[in-house]
């Protein structure tokens, strides 16, 4: 365990800079109280799934803000909406407190988290513009180092909170519990891991995470915490593993750690190297889990199918504003 690599006592680390090759995200995700909604917000510098910047890394040292990206998801019970663009630096603002990519935003006023969205969902490019609201009152301030070296850290900013969602387009409006927390590293997350395997059980005040993470030289990382923002994370036992289904299109494996198992509600997103699901434990608590694995994303076919599900916003080319064309390798289950 490392302290101090990423929290900010009075800020988000937006400002914080990122080195050649490498990477910051804040994520957050929520489930609606009556659990039929869903949402997902990445906000990236240095898209670590990206394939133009795995390309640019490989002709030498890469600028991560030259790759910058916002992944805004949301799950509704019949359908989803989903947009990921990736931009370039001129499209890049931040500030001790605002985090801006494009037209979309993060903006921290030392409690509330707003995320201001303005963007096109893939494949029809219908708008997905409105606000995202998450409560920081309590955030913890403990780092976490992924591996000994000390390349990748994670922050659970905010592991049990609350979040309101009010869309205009589309017209959603929800609230219920979620989660934040943010990851940075110094080198791409398949040089360093093979796979690895994330969740988080929504325990009303409380959290349990899981992160378990196996490298290519061998060490493992398996974190299983418990608690909320004003108290902290705790370390506790980890459970033992009983892995879930693959994922039903790409099987992907997903391990998850569980006393009691965890029953699969819907697969969120199923692609060649990664899944997201949303499952319930054995008391009905809504869990988000994750895995990925990094072997399938270095491989060259994963590469070349890339490019046509991630929109590039391209400047002095051709291209300029346009949209690649977009194939489904990404099904969420009805």
């Amino acid at each position: 365990m490392k302290q101090g690599l990423l929290a900010h006592r009075e800020g988000l680390g937006f400002d914080s800079p990122v080195g050649k090759n490498g990477y910051r995200w804040w994520y957050v995700d929520g489930f609606s109280d009556c659990g039929r909604h869903g949402v997902t917000l990445i906000f990236f510098i240095g898209t670590v799934f990206s394939p133009f910047y795995a390309a640019a890394r490989k002709r030498g040292e890469a600028d991560p803000r030259e790759f910058v990206c916002v992944n805004a998801v949301f799950y509704e019970p019949r359908r989803k909406y989903w947009a990921m663009t990736e931009r370039r630096l001129r499209d890049l603002a931040v500030s001790p407190n605002t985090l801006a990519i494009g037209p979309s935003s993060m903006s921290f006023d030392g409690r509330y988290l707003q995320v201001a969205l303005d963007e096109r969902s893939a494949p029809m490019r219908r708008p997905i513009r409105g606000t995202v609201r998450v409560d920081l009152q309590h955030r913890t301030e403990t780092c976490f180092g992924l591996h000994s070296e000390g390349q990748h850290r994670w922050w659970p900013i905010a592991p049990a909170t609350k979040v309101e969602v009010t869309l205009d387009a589309p017209e959603l409006s929800w609230s219920g519990r979620a989660y934040m927390d943010t990851n940075g590293g110094t080198v791409p997350l398949e040089q360093t891991f093979s796979d690895w395997h994330w969740s988080r059980s929504d325990l009303g005040e409380n959290c349990r995470v899981v992160y378990e993470a196996h490298a290519r030289d061998g060490e493992s990382c398996l974190l299983s915490l418990f608690g909320n923002g004003e108290a902290g994370m705790a370390s506790e036992h980890s459970a033992p593993r009983r892995d879930l289904s693959t994922g039903p299109l790409w099987r992907v494996k997903r391990p998850a750690r569980s006393h009691q198992g965890f029953t699969v509600q819907k697969t969120l997103e199923d692609t060649p190297f990664y899944t997201r699901s949303h499952l319930h434990d054995a008391l009905g608590n809504s869990v988000m889990h994750e895995s990925l694995d990094l072997d399938r994303f270095a491989s060259p076919w994963v590469q070349r199918l890339l490019p046509f599900r991630m929109r590039k916003i391209l400047y002095g080319f051709p291209l300029t504003g346009d949209s690649r064309v977009t194939i489904p390798f990404s099904k969420g289950l009805k």
